[in-house]
C-alpha cells in the first residue's frame, strides 16, 4: 500500500510509516519528509517496522488459537456460511503456520507459506486464504506488517450463458419440483438459497420480495437468515404466469442441496453442460442485450456492484452473436457511406 503524503506549508512533502504498536494497543508512526511527494512516499514505504515480541497482544498463543478466537468473537456479525467456511479454513489452511506462536511469525514466514500454497491452489484461492490470515493477524498481532506477493492471476474462465433454446428445453422437460426453481432463476434472477426460503406471502401481483435465504449454519443445519449482503434484499418483477405458478408451489420441500441434486440428474439426462446458477447468467445477459441499464440489472439481480454483474455477460449470449455481428457491420457501413456521400 502506498503511504499517504501531505504537502507541508514549506512546500516539502511528508509521509508516515507504521513503526510499532505499544502495550496499550496504540499504533506509532515515523514521519519522512522530502522535496517531492514520490520521494517522501518511497522513504516511508521502505521503512522497516520495529518488531518487539512484547508488542504482540497475545505472544504465546498459536495461530490456530488466534483463528478460533477471531471466529468466535465475530460469529454474531458473520453469516452462518461464512462462519462454517472460516472454521474449515482454520483446519486446512497454512498447516506450516498454524501451530506457531504469534511472537514467532514474521512476514518472511508468511510469504513462504503463501509460496507453498501457490503450488497447490489457484491464485484466487490463495488470496482468499491470505485474506483471512491477514484479518486474524491484524487483530491479534498488529505489529506484523504483511507485504505479501501473490501468484499472478489467471485469465478468468468464460462464464457459460445458456441460450434461449436451452432454457426453453429445460422448462418444457423438467419435473415440476425443478421447473419452478428454473422459472424463478431464469425469469427473476433468484439464487437457490433465495428460492428455498420463499413462501406464498413473499409474492405480490407484480413480483416477489427477497428478504431471506436458506443457508447452513456451523452445525450444517439448514436455517433461514437475511441475505448475506445488503444487495441481496430486493424486489424482483416477474411475469404473471410465473407468479401464479410459484404461489401454488410448496417451497418447504426444497433446500439448496436438493435443487442441486435434482439439477445434476436432470442435466445429465438432457445433456446440458451448465450449472443451475447459469440461469441467473441468462437472465442478466438477456436484459443487458435488450438495453436495460446495468445499474438496474445489478439492483434487481442482487449483485453488489455493476463490476460484479459485468463478469456475468463479459461474453454475449451465444444465440445473439450473429444478430449483433450483422448490426455492427450495418452501423459502420452506414456511417462510412455517409462520409462518401458528403465528399461527393
Amino acid at each position: 500500500m502506498t503511504p499517504k503524503a501531505t504537502k507541508l506549508p514549506s512546500g516539502r512533502w511528508r509521509a508516515r510509516a507504521y513503526d510499532y504498536t505499544d502495550k496499550e494497543g496504540k499504533r506509532h508512526y515515523i514521519s519522512y519528509t522530502a522535496d517531492t511527494k514520490a520521494e517522501a512516499q518511497a522513504a516511508a514505504r521502505a521503512h522497516i517496522p520495529t518488531v518487539k515480541s512484547n508488542n504482540t497482544p497475545y505472544p504465546e498463543i498459536t495461530l490456530t488459537e488466534a483463528y478460533k478466537r477471531y471466529i468466535d468473537t465475530h460469529t454474531a456479525t458473520l453469516s452462518p456460511s461464512t462462519v462454517r467456511e472460516y472454521r474449515a479454513m482454520r483446519k486446512r489452511d497454512f498447516p506450516s503456520l498454524m501451530e506457531m506462536k504469534l511472537k514467532d511469525i514474521t512476514p518472511e514466514i508468511v510469504q513462504a507459506a503463501v509460496n507453498e500454497a501457490s503450488q497447490k491452489f489457484a491464485p484466487k484461492t490463495v488470496r482468499d486464504k491470505h485474506a483471512l490470515l491477514h484479518k486474524v493477524l491484524r487483530f491479534y498481532a498488529p505489529q506484523i506488517i504483511l507485504r505479501t506477493d501473490f501468484p499472478q492471476k489467471r485469465k478468468q474462465k468464460e462464464v457459460y450463458v445458456p441460450t434461449t433454446e436451452e432454457v426453453t428445453q429445460a422448462l418444457e422437460t423438467a419435473p415440476e419440483i425443478l421447473r419452478v426453481p428454473i422459472l424463478l432463476s431464469s425469469r427473476g434472477s433468484l439464487r437457490r438459497s433465495e428460492i428455498c426460503a420463499l413462501t406464498a406471502e413473499d409474492f405480490t401481483d407484480t413480483g416477489v420480495h427477497i428478504t431471506k435465504a436458506m443457508v447452513k449454519d456451523e452445525n450444517k443445519n439448514w436455517v433461514i437468515k437475511p441475505p448475506k449482503t445488503a444487495a441481496g434484499e430486493r424486489f424482483c418483477p416477474l411475469p404473471q404466469d410465473v407468479i401464479s405458478t410459484a404461489r401454488n408451489f410448496d417451497f418447504s420441500a426444497l433446500n439448496p442441496d436438493k435443487i442441486e441434486g435434482y439439477w445434476q440428474r436432470f442435466k445429465t439426462k438432457q445433456g446440458f453442460q451448465f450449472k443451475f446458477h447459469a440461469f441467473r447468467h441468462y437472465w442478466a445477459s438477456l436484459l443487458h442485450a435488450q438495453g436495460v441499464p446495468d445499474q438496474y440489472i445489478a439492483k434487481i439481480g442482487g449483485w453488489s456492484s455493476v463490476e460484479m454483474l459485468q463478469k456475468v455477460y463479459a461474453h454475449a449470449l451465444r444465440d445473439k452473436l450473429p444478430e449483433y455481428s450483422d448490426k455492427i457491420v450495418d452501423i459502420f457501413s452506414a456511417e462510412f457511406a455517409k462520409k462518401k456521400e458528403n465528399k461527393a
